[in-house]
């Protein structure tokens, strides 16, 4: 059962006005609107951007259900809410395929997607379970600190980047992103 939700989104208006399209930035697993901001900035001269949260993840509300289907329906609920009849999509991973989705649902109103560092295949593989680990023992513990939350992520996360990356969504005691509905999810993200 498919249920469209409101997410969080940060709309920014083209700098230097023109009849270019609006694009639309969908983030990774494990990330948020923030995660594209680079790419943000310099698409930002010529276009609007809208960078999204996805369901589970940032600000957005959380749910039980995380496929593809449901997520494109998100973010058509949240182009036809801005009135965008047109628009360019570029995801990463999880947001490209979010995107390949919503291209699946209303190809008249997408122009171009670009995928980044994902195709539309099953991978069939948990590549992330050392990370899930990391973010229920975070969890698990209690713990209140970002410190706290990297000493116990480093017995289950080898690379610092990660750690330090997971680490910009521990806010308030607590993660970002729905890390329950992420794990028991997990074989329709990677699906």
């Amino acid at each position: 059962m498919n249920f469209t939700m409101k997410l969080n989104y940060c709309l920014q208006n083209a700098q230097q006005p023109t009849h270019a399209l609006p694009i639309v930035l969908i983030h990774f697993l494990f990330g948020n609107l923030d995660n594209l901001g680079i790419l943000a900035r310099d698409l930002q001269k010529q276009h609007d951007v809208i960078q999204v949260d996805l369901r589970n993840h940032g600000l957005s509300p959380r749910a039980p259900e995380m496929n593809y289907s449901a997520m494109a329906g998100d973010v058509k609920a949240l182009l036809d809410a801005l009135t965008i009849d047109n628009a360019i999509i570029i995801g990463h991973s999880m947001g490209g395929k979010t995107a390949m989705a919503l291209s699946a649902q209303i190809p008249d109103r997408i122009e171009k997607i670009v995928a980044i560092d994902i195709a539309p295949v099953d991978y069939q593989l948990r590549r992330h379970d050392d990370v899930f680990a990391a973010l229920r023992a975070v969890t698990a513990a209690g713990v209140t600190t970002r410190t706290e939350a990297a000493a116990i992520m480093r017995h289950h996360l080898k690379e610092e980047g990660v750690v330090q990356f997971l680490l910009k969504s521990f806010q308030q005691e607590e993660w970002r992103f729905n890390v329950p509905i992420l794990w028991e999810q997990y074989e329709h993200i990677v699906g």
